[in-house]
Protein backbone atom coordinates (compact mmCIF):
# COMPACT_ATOMS: atom_id res chain seq x y z
CA UNK A 1 0.00 0.00 0.00
CA UNK A 2 1.57 3.07 -0.85
CA UNK A 3 2.63 5.70 1.65
CA UNK A 4 4.47 8.07 0.94
CA UNK A 5 5.06 9.55 -2.51
CA UNK A 6 7.86 12.31 -2.81
CA UNK A 7 6.92 14.41 -5.82
CA UNK A 8 9.84 17.41 -6.58
CA UNK A 9 8.46 18.87 -9.91
CA UNK A 10 10.30 22.10 -10.13
CA UNK A 11 12.80 23.90 -8.25
CA UNK A 12 14.20 27.97 -9.41
CA UNK A 13 16.75 29.88 -7.12
CA UNK A 14 16.89 33.69 -8.34
CA UNK A 15 19.58 35.30 -6.41
CA UNK A 16 19.60 38.67 -5.82
CA UNK A 17 16.15 39.84 -7.35
CA UNK A 18 12.28 39.61 -6.52
CA UNK A 19 10.17 37.95 -8.70
CA UNK A 20 6.90 38.91 -7.36
CA UNK A 21 7.46 42.23 -8.95
CA UNK A 22 6.35 43.17 -12.24
CA UNK A 23 8.55 44.20 -14.70
CA UNK A 24 10.01 47.96 -14.36
CA UNK A 25 9.29 47.75 -10.41
CA UNK A 26 12.37 49.23 -8.49
CA UNK A 27 13.83 45.78 -6.53
CA UNK A 28 12.97 45.84 -2.75
CA UNK A 29 15.62 46.76 -0.31
CA UNK A 30 17.92 43.96 1.11
CA UNK A 31 17.83 42.28 3.54
CA UNK A 32 19.32 38.94 3.89
CA UNK A 33 15.93 37.52 3.96
CA UNK A 34 14.71 34.46 1.38
CA UNK A 35 11.45 33.49 0.16
CA UNK A 36 9.73 31.01 -1.24
CA UNK A 37 6.71 30.90 -3.31
CA UNK A 38 4.86 28.32 -5.25
CA UNK A 39 2.04 26.42 -6.10
CA UNK A 40 0.42 23.05 -5.46
CA UNK A 41 -1.46 21.06 -7.86
CA UNK A 42 -3.97 18.62 -7.68
CA UNK A 43 -3.69 16.05 -10.87
CA UNK A 44 -5.90 13.84 -9.75
CA UNK A 45 -8.92 16.01 -9.99
CA UNK A 46 -7.46 18.10 -12.75
CA UNK A 47 -7.45 21.63 -10.87
CA UNK A 48 -5.63 23.67 -8.10
CA UNK A 49 -4.93 22.14 -4.09
CA UNK A 50 -6.39 24.80 -2.48
CA UNK A 51 -6.66 24.92 1.67
CA UNK A 52 -3.93 22.77 2.25
CA UNK A 53 -1.17 23.57 4.98
CA UNK A 54 2.13 24.19 3.98
CA UNK A 55 5.13 23.51 6.08
CA UNK A 56 8.72 24.36 5.53
CA UNK A 57 10.76 21.86 7.69
CA UNK A 58 13.71 23.90 9.76
CA UNK A 59 12.44 27.25 10.22
CA UNK A 60 9.07 26.24 11.71
CA UNK A 61 7.19 28.40 9.17
CA UNK A 62 3.65 27.54 7.73
CA UNK A 63 1.21 28.78 5.34
CA UNK A 64 -2.28 27.66 3.29
CA UNK A 65 -2.45 27.62 -0.39
CA UNK A 66 -5.18 29.93 -1.77
CA UNK A 67 -7.78 29.22 -4.27
CA UNK A 68 -5.78 28.72 -6.87
CA UNK A 69 -3.08 26.42 -4.61
CA UNK A 70 -0.80 29.13 -4.41
CA UNK A 71 1.63 29.59 -1.27
CA UNK A 72 4.16 32.42 0.14
CA UNK A 73 6.51 32.31 2.91
CA UNK A 74 8.74 35.47 3.54
CA UNK A 75 11.74 35.93 5.43
CA UNK A 76 13.00 33.30 6.29
CA UNK A 77 17.08 32.95 7.32
CA UNK A 78 19.38 31.83 4.19
CA UNK A 79 19.75 28.12 5.11
CA UNK A 80 18.87 24.22 4.00
CA UNK A 81 14.86 23.71 4.24
CA UNK A 82 12.52 21.08 3.04
CA UNK A 83 8.95 21.46 2.33
CA UNK A 84 5.67 19.06 2.81
CA UNK A 85 2.46 19.70 2.09
CA UNK A 86 -0.66 18.43 4.32
CA UNK A 87 -4.67 18.22 3.72
CA UNK A 88 -7.16 15.72 3.75
CA UNK A 89 -7.28 14.38 0.43
CA UNK A 90 -3.19 13.62 0.93
CA UNK A 91 -5.18 12.17 4.45
CA UNK A 92 -7.20 10.18 2.87
CA UNK A 93 -4.76 9.07 -0.52
CA UNK A 94 -2.38 8.02 2.58
CA UNK A 95 0.20 10.20 1.29
CA UNK A 96 2.54 13.11 1.58
CA UNK A 97 4.08 15.47 -0.31
CA UNK A 98 7.59 16.35 0.32
CA UNK A 99 10.14 17.92 -1.91
CA UNK A 100 14.02 17.14 -1.76
CA UNK A 101 15.82 19.18 0.39
CA UNK A 102 17.43 23.07 -0.85
CA UNK A 103 19.13 25.98 -0.32
CA UNK A 104 18.35 29.14 0.02
CA UNK A 105 20.47 32.28 -0.42
CA UNK A 106 20.38 35.54 1.28
CA UNK A 107 17.88 37.96 -0.70
CA UNK A 108 16.59 35.12 -3.34
CA UNK A 109 13.32 33.90 -4.32
CA UNK A 110 13.13 30.46 -4.15
CA UNK A 111 10.07 28.79 -6.98
CA UNK A 112 8.45 25.38 -6.49
CA UNK A 113 5.65 23.55 -7.96
CA UNK A 114 4.15 20.25 -6.28
CA UNK A 115 1.51 17.95 -7.40
CA UNK A 116 -0.77 15.51 -6.72
CA UNK A 117 0.00 12.18 -8.52
CA UNK A 118 -2.55 11.39 -11.22
CA UNK A 119 -5.16 9.13 -10.85
CA UNK A 120 -3.62 6.88 -12.98
CA UNK A 121 -0.25 6.46 -10.81
CA UNK A 122 -1.74 6.21 -7.59
CA UNK A 123 -3.39 3.93 -8.81
CA UNK A 124 -0.79 1.60 -10.06
CA UNK A 125 0.90 1.98 -7.12
CA UNK A 126 -1.66 1.36 -4.88
CA UNK A 127 -3.22 -1.81 -6.31
CA UNK A 128 0.04 -3.16 -7.27
CA UNK A 129 -0.62 -7.40 -7.23
CA UNK A 130 -4.48 -6.87 -7.59
CA UNK A 131 -6.30 -8.02 -10.06
CA UNK A 132 -8.06 -5.69 -12.52
CA UNK A 133 -11.99 -7.55 -12.57
CA UNK A 134 -13.85 -5.23 -13.74
CA UNK A 135 -12.37 -2.35 -14.74
CA UNK A 136 -8.96 0.08 -14.16
CA UNK A 137 -10.49 2.36 -11.29
CA UNK A 138 -10.35 2.27 -7.81
CA UNK A 139 -11.77 3.65 -4.18
CA UNK A 140 -9.08 3.99 -1.43
CA UNK A 141 -9.21 5.20 2.12
CA UNK A 142 -9.10 4.57 5.81
CA UNK A 143 -11.52 3.50 8.78
CA UNK A 144 -11.42 5.36 11.71
CA UNK A 145 -12.98 5.51 14.82
CA UNK A 146 -14.86 8.78 15.01
CA UNK A 147 -13.94 9.43 19.12
CA UNK A 148 -10.81 8.56 19.48
CA UNK A 149 -9.57 9.18 16.09
CA UNK A 150 -7.66 5.71 16.33
CA UNK A 151 -7.58 3.68 12.72
CA UNK A 152 -9.65 0.31 12.70
CA UNK A 153 -7.99 -2.52 11.71
CA UNK A 154 -10.09 -5.67 10.86
CA UNK A 155 -12.79 -3.77 9.35
CA UNK A 156 -14.55 -5.30 6.10
CA UNK A 157 -15.46 -2.62 3.88
CA UNK A 158 -17.62 -3.33 1.00
CA UNK A 159 -18.65 -1.53 -2.22
CA UNK A 160 -21.80 -2.83 -3.95
CA UNK A 161 -23.43 -2.12 -7.49
CA UNK A 162 -25.86 -3.36 -9.80
CA UNK A 163 -24.60 -3.75 -13.63
CA UNK A 164 -27.18 -3.51 -16.08
CA UNK A 165 -27.16 -5.38 -19.58
CA UNK A 166 -29.29 -4.69 -22.32
CA UNK A 167 -29.49 -6.72 -25.73
CA UNK A 168 -31.12 -8.54 -27.94
CA UNK A 169 -30.34 -12.13 -26.70
CA UNK A 170 -30.74 -11.68 -23.29
CA UNK A 171 -33.42 -8.68 -23.50
CA UNK A 172 -33.32 -6.81 -19.69
CA UNK A 173 -30.80 -8.40 -17.18
CA UNK A 174 -29.01 -6.29 -13.98
CA UNK A 175 -26.46 -8.13 -12.25
CA UNK A 176 -25.35 -7.28 -8.55
CA UNK A 177 -21.17 -6.66 -7.71
CA UNK A 178 -19.67 -6.49 -4.49
CA UNK A 179 -16.32 -6.40 -4.08
CA UNK A 180 -14.28 -6.20 -0.07
CA UNK A 181 -11.50 -6.03 1.29
CA UNK A 182 -10.51 -5.88 4.98
CA UNK A 183 -8.57 -2.72 7.02
CA UNK A 184 -4.79 -3.26 8.04
CA UNK A 185 -3.40 -2.49 11.02
CA UNK A 186 -3.76 1.45 9.99
CA UNK A 187 -7.19 1.14 8.94
CA UNK A 188 -5.82 1.40 5.31
CA UNK A 189 -8.48 -0.52 2.37
CA UNK A 190 -7.50 -0.54 -1.32
CA UNK A 191 -11.36 -1.14 -3.14
CA UNK A 192 -9.43 -1.81 -6.98
CA UNK A 193 -10.62 -3.26 -10.68
CA UNK A 194 -13.58 -0.82 -10.91
CA UNK A 195 -15.18 0.12 -13.87
CA UNK A 196 -15.30 4.04 -14.27
CA UNK A 197 -18.70 6.04 -14.75
CA UNK A 198 -19.99 3.94 -11.16
CA UNK A 199 -23.04 5.01 -9.01
CA UNK A 200 -22.64 2.55 -6.09
CA UNK A 201 -22.56 2.33 -2.34
CA UNK A 202 -19.90 1.59 0.66
CA UNK A 203 -20.46 0.54 4.02
CA UNK A 204 -17.57 -0.44 6.40
CA UNK A 205 -18.24 -3.30 9.08
CA UNK A 206 -16.40 -4.67 11.85
CA UNK A 207 -18.34 -7.28 14.21
CA UNK A 208 -21.78 -5.74 14.96
CA UNK A 209 -20.82 -2.63 14.15
CA UNK A 210 -21.95 -1.09 10.52
CA UNK A 211 -21.82 2.31 9.21
CA UNK A 212 -24.42 3.46 6.43
CA UNK A 213 -24.73 2.43 3.35
CA UNK A 214 -22.41 5.62 1.87
CA UNK A 215 -23.42 6.74 -1.99
CA UNK A 216 -20.31 7.41 -3.72
CA UNK A 217 -19.73 8.04 -7.57
CA UNK A 218 -16.32 7.41 -9.94
CA UNK A 219 -16.41 9.61 -12.90
CA UNK A 220 -15.96 8.55 -16.75
CA UNK A 221 -12.20 9.16 -17.33
CA UNK A 222 -10.30 5.55 -18.48
CA UNK A 223 -8.76 5.79 -14.75
CA UNK A 224 -10.93 6.63 -11.79
CA UNK A 225 -9.49 7.50 -8.19
CA UNK A 226 -11.46 8.27 -4.88
CA UNK A 227 -10.20 8.83 -1.69
CA UNK A 228 -12.92 8.09 1.62
CA UNK A 229 -12.11 8.21 5.35
CA UNK A 230 -14.78 6.09 6.90
CA UNK A 231 -16.00 6.95 10.09
CA UNK A 232 -17.16 3.58 12.14
CA UNK A 233 -17.99 3.80 15.62
CA UNK A 234 -17.79 0.77 17.56
CA UNK A 235 -21.15 1.05 19.00
CA UNK A 236 -23.54 0.31 16.43
CA UNK A 237 -27.17 0.49 18.27
CA UNK A 238 -26.01 4.03 19.76
CA UNK A 239 -29.11 6.01 18.52
CA UNK A 240 -28.17 9.26 20.44
CA UNK A 241 -24.35 10.88 20.90
CA UNK A 242 -22.70 13.90 21.19
CA UNK A 243 -21.84 15.44 17.64
CA UNK A 244 -23.54 17.84 16.18
CA UNK A 245 -24.60 18.52 12.18
CA UNK A 246 -25.27 22.10 11.08
CA UNK A 247 -26.08 22.74 6.94
CA UNK A 248 -28.68 24.90 4.78
CA UNK A 249 -31.00 23.89 2.14
CA UNK A 250 -31.88 25.89 -0.50
CA UNK A 251 -34.72 25.37 -2.48
CA UNK A 252 -34.61 26.09 -6.82
CA UNK A 253 -36.61 29.09 -7.59
CA UNK A 254 -38.40 29.13 -4.11
CA UNK A 255 -38.85 32.90 -2.71
CA UNK A 256 -38.02 30.80 0.84
CA UNK A 257 -36.04 27.74 2.04
CA UNK A 258 -38.33 27.43 5.21
CA UNK A 259 -40.30 23.49 5.88
CA UNK A 260 -37.61 21.34 4.92
CA UNK A 261 -37.42 17.72 6.44
CA UNK A 262 -33.90 16.91 7.15
CA UNK A 263 -33.78 13.23 8.54
CA UNK A 264 -30.57 11.43 9.68
CA UNK A 265 -30.81 8.26 7.87
CA UNK A 266 -31.49 5.11 10.52
CA UNK A 267 -32.76 7.45 13.87
CA UNK A 268 -35.69 8.91 14.61
CA UNK A 269 -34.16 12.08 15.05
CA UNK A 270 -35.54 15.06 12.40
CA UNK A 271 -34.94 18.43 11.89
CA UNK A 272 -37.14 21.40 10.13
CA UNK A 273 -35.34 24.12 8.16
CA UNK A 274 -36.29 28.09 8.88
CA UNK A 275 -36.74 30.50 6.63
CA UNK A 276 -32.65 30.43 5.39
CA UNK A 277 -32.88 26.97 5.18
CA UNK A 278 -30.71 26.52 8.12
CA UNK A 279 -30.68 23.64 10.48
CA UNK A 280 -28.92 22.58 13.51
CA UNK A 281 -29.22 18.67 14.67
CA UNK A 282 -27.92 17.74 18.03
CA UNK A 283 -26.82 14.82 20.01
CA UNK A 284 -26.24 12.61 17.25
CA UNK A 285 -24.48 9.18 16.93
CA UNK A 286 -21.01 9.35 15.63
CA UNK A 287 -19.64 7.57 11.87
CA UNK A 288 -20.22 7.50 8.66
CA UNK A 289 -24.02 8.16 8.11
CA UNK A 290 -26.20 9.80 5.83
CA UNK A 291 -28.82 12.39 6.13
CA UNK A 292 -32.38 12.92 3.70
CA UNK A 293 -33.79 16.07 2.85
CA UNK A 294 -37.09 16.54 1.76
CA UNK A 295 -39.46 18.81 0.50
CA UNK A 296 -43.09 18.51 -1.36
CA UNK A 297 -42.67 19.89 -5.19
CA UNK A 298 -38.67 19.03 -4.94
CA UNK A 299 -36.68 15.97 -5.63
CA UNK A 300 -35.44 14.65 -2.38
CA UNK A 301 -31.42 14.42 -1.66
CA UNK A 302 -29.46 12.10 0.13
CA UNK A 303 -25.96 13.53 1.38
CA UNK A 304 -23.57 11.29 3.32
CA UNK A 305 -21.98 13.71 7.14
CA UNK A 306 -19.32 11.86 9.20
CA UNK A 307 -20.64 12.82 12.35
CA UNK A 308 -17.95 13.14 15.44
CA UNK A 309 -18.11 14.52 19.04
CA UNK A 310 -14.63 16.70 17.71
CA UNK A 311 -15.78 18.83 15.43
CA UNK A 312 -19.28 20.46 14.27
CA UNK A 313 -20.49 19.15 10.36
CA UNK A 314 -21.88 21.46 8.07
CA UNK A 315 -23.28 20.32 4.83
CA UNK A 316 -24.84 22.29 2.06
CA UNK A 317 -27.75 20.82 0.17
CA UNK A 318 -29.43 22.12 -3.17
CA UNK A 319 -32.97 20.32 -3.64
CA UNK A 320 -33.86 20.63 -7.62
CA UNK A 321 -37.55 21.11 -8.59
CA UNK A 322 -39.80 17.54 -8.91
CA UNK A 323 -40.51 16.85 -12.26
CA UNK A 324 -42.55 14.48 -13.40
CA UNK A 325 -41.02 11.76 -16.33
CA UNK A 326 -42.93 9.31 -17.99
CA UNK A 327 -41.08 5.83 -17.81
CA UNK A 328 -39.72 4.70 -21.01
CA UNK A 329 -39.59 0.74 -20.92
CA UNK A 330 -36.21 0.54 -19.59
CA UNK A 331 -36.40 2.47 -17.09
CA UNK A 332 -39.61 0.95 -15.98
CA UNK A 333 -37.46 -2.85 -16.26
CA UNK A 334 -34.91 -1.13 -13.92
CA UNK A 335 -37.43 -0.18 -11.60
CA UNK A 336 -38.80 -3.74 -11.36
CA UNK A 337 -35.79 -5.27 -10.76
CA UNK A 338 -34.87 -2.75 -7.91
CA UNK A 339 -37.90 -3.39 -6.28
CA UNK A 340 -37.57 -6.93 -6.29
CA UNK A 341 -34.13 -6.07 -4.80
CA UNK A 342 -35.51 -4.79 -1.86
CA UNK A 343 -38.23 -7.78 -1.69
CA UNK A 344 -41.44 -5.80 -2.82
CA UNK A 345 -42.16 -8.71 -5.53
CA UNK A 346 -41.62 -11.70 -3.20
CA UNK A 347 -44.01 -9.92 -0.41
CA UNK A 348 -46.80 -9.30 -3.21
CA UNK A 349 -47.32 -12.61 -4.13
CA UNK A 350 -48.06 -13.95 -0.33
CA UNK A 351 -51.36 -12.50 -0.28
CA UNK A 352 -50.77 -10.92 3.18
CA UNK A 353 -51.50 -6.85 2.29
CA UNK A 354 -52.21 -4.53 -0.79
CA UNK A 355 -50.03 -3.52 -3.09
CA UNK A 356 -49.50 -1.17 -5.81
CA UNK A 357 -47.19 -1.35 -8.28
CA UNK A 358 -45.07 1.33 -10.67
CA UNK A 359 -47.50 0.54 -13.59
CA UNK A 360 -50.75 1.61 -12.36
CA UNK A 361 -49.09 4.67 -9.84
CA UNK A 362 -48.04 5.98 -13.22
CA UNK A 363 -51.68 5.79 -14.53
CA UNK A 364 -52.72 7.52 -11.11
CA UNK A 365 -50.72 10.60 -11.49
CA UNK A 366 -50.94 11.56 -7.86
CA UNK A 367 -50.02 14.72 -6.64
CA UNK A 368 -50.15 13.69 -3.20
CA UNK A 369 -49.62 9.74 -1.02
CA UNK A 370 -53.11 10.73 0.34
CA UNK A 371 -54.57 10.25 -3.22
CA UNK A 372 -52.74 7.42 -3.87
CA UNK A 373 -53.82 5.89 -0.59
CA UNK A 374 -57.37 6.61 -0.58
CA UNK A 375 -57.81 4.25 -3.42
CA UNK A 376 -57.23 0.92 -1.24
CA UNK A 377 -59.79 -0.65 0.53
CA UNK A 378 -60.05 -0.18 4.59
CA UNK A 379 -58.19 3.20 4.12
CA UNK A 380 -59.93 6.59 4.28
CA UNK A 381 -58.92 10.09 4.09
CA UNK A 382 -60.59 13.47 6.18
CA UNK A 383 -59.95 16.72 5.84
CA UNK A 384 -57.81 17.70 9.09
CA UNK A 385 -56.07 20.84 10.55
CA UNK A 386 -53.00 20.39 8.69
CA UNK A 387 -54.53 18.99 5.13
CA UNK A 388 -55.66 15.58 4.32
CA UNK A 389 -55.06 12.56 7.03
CA UNK A 390 -55.15 9.06 6.57
CA UNK A 391 -57.07 6.79 8.72
CA UNK A 392 -58.45 3.24 9.00
CA UNK A 393 -61.73 2.93 8.40
CA UNK A 394 -61.84 -1.07 9.80
CA UNK A 395 -60.50 -0.86 13.16
CA UNK A 396 -63.20 0.20 15.92
CA UNK A 397 -60.39 0.52 18.49
CA UNK A 398 -58.04 2.30 16.39
CA UNK A 399 -57.77 4.39 13.48
CA UNK A 400 -53.79 5.44 13.50
CA UNK A 401 -51.64 4.65 10.47
CA UNK A 402 -47.69 4.01 10.28
CA UNK A 403 -45.69 4.43 7.89
CA UNK A 404 -42.38 3.67 6.41
CA UNK A 405 -40.74 5.25 4.13
CA UNK A 406 -37.83 3.41 1.95
CA UNK A 407 -37.69 1.34 4.62
CA UNK A 408 -36.96 3.60 7.32
CA UNK A 409 -39.83 4.31 9.69
CA UNK A 410 -41.58 7.67 8.98
CA UNK A 411 -42.97 9.65 11.91
CA UNK A 412 -45.54 12.03 11.30
CA UNK A 413 -44.75 15.44 13.55
CA UNK A 414 -47.95 16.67 12.58
CA UNK A 415 -51.21 14.59 11.23
CA UNK A 416 -50.98 14.91 7.47
CA UNK A 417 -47.82 15.65 7.29
CA UNK A 418 -46.72 12.77 5.27
CA UNK A 419 -48.16 14.95 2.21
CA UNK A 420 -45.78 17.57 3.27
CA UNK A 421 -42.75 16.05 2.21
CA UNK A 422 -43.56 13.44 0.06
CA UNK A 423 -44.57 14.17 -3.70
CA UNK A 424 -46.99 11.65 -4.80
CA UNK A 425 -45.55 11.21 -8.14
CA UNK A 426 -42.23 10.39 -6.45
CA UNK A 427 -43.64 7.39 -4.77
CA UNK A 428 -42.86 4.25 -7.02
CA UNK A 429 -44.92 1.59 -5.23
CA UNK A 430 -46.45 0.97 -2.09
CA UNK A 431 -47.36 -1.91 0.59
CA UNK A 432 -50.75 -1.42 2.97
CA UNK A 433 -51.28 -4.10 5.53
CA UNK A 434 -54.55 -3.79 7.93
CA UNK A 435 -53.29 -6.72 10.41
CA UNK A 436 -50.27 -9.15 10.14
CA UNK A 437 -47.57 -6.86 8.85
CA UNK A 438 -44.10 -8.36 8.17
CA UNK A 439 -42.01 -8.60 11.48
CA UNK A 440 -39.62 -5.75 10.26
CA UNK A 441 -42.65 -3.55 9.98
CA UNK A 442 -43.52 -3.27 12.77
CA UNK A 443 -43.00 -0.95 15.34
CA UNK A 444 -43.36 -0.65 18.93
CA UNK A 445 -46.29 0.07 20.35
CA UNK A 446 -47.83 0.49 16.73
CA UNK A 447 -49.41 -3.19 16.56
CA UNK A 448 -52.76 -2.46 15.79
CA UNK A 449 -52.11 0.71 13.38
CA UNK A 450 -52.33 0.08 9.54
CA UNK A 451 -48.96 -0.27 8.24
CA UNK A 452 -48.05 1.98 5.04
CA UNK A 453 -44.75 1.24 3.20
CA UNK A 454 -43.93 3.64 0.39
CA UNK A 455 -40.78 3.02 -2.03
CA UNK A 456 -40.12 6.43 -3.68
CA UNK A 457 -37.46 7.08 -6.28
CA UNK A 458 -34.97 7.73 -3.69
CA UNK A 459 -34.65 4.17 -2.66
CA UNK A 460 -35.98 2.25 -5.96
CA UNK A 461 -32.91 4.21 -8.53
CA UNK A 462 -33.61 4.09 -12.02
Amino acid sequence: MLRVIRTWMALGLIAGAAPLHGQGTPAAAKTGKAQIVGVVVDSLNGTYLSGADVLVEGAKATATTDSAGRFEIDSLSPGTYQVGVFHPVLDNLGITLLTERFHVGPDSSSVIVLAVPSAATLVRHACTGATSQNGPSAIVGHVTDPETLQPVPRAEVSIAWNEIEVSKSVGIRQTPHILRDTTDRTGAFRLCGLPSSLDATLQARRESATTAEIPISLGDRPVELVARTILLSPIDSAKTGNAVLSGQVTLEGSPTNAGTRVELYGTDIVAMTNEKGEFTMRNLPSGSRVVVARHVGFAADVVPVDLSSHYEQHVNIKLPKFVAVMDPVLITARRSLALDKVGFGQRSKTGMGYFIGPDRLQKMNANQVSDILRMVPGLRVVYGPYGDMVTSSRSSTSSCVQYWLDDMPFTEMEPGDINHFVNGREVVAVEVYQTSAPAKYIQAGGGSCVTVVLWTRFKIRS
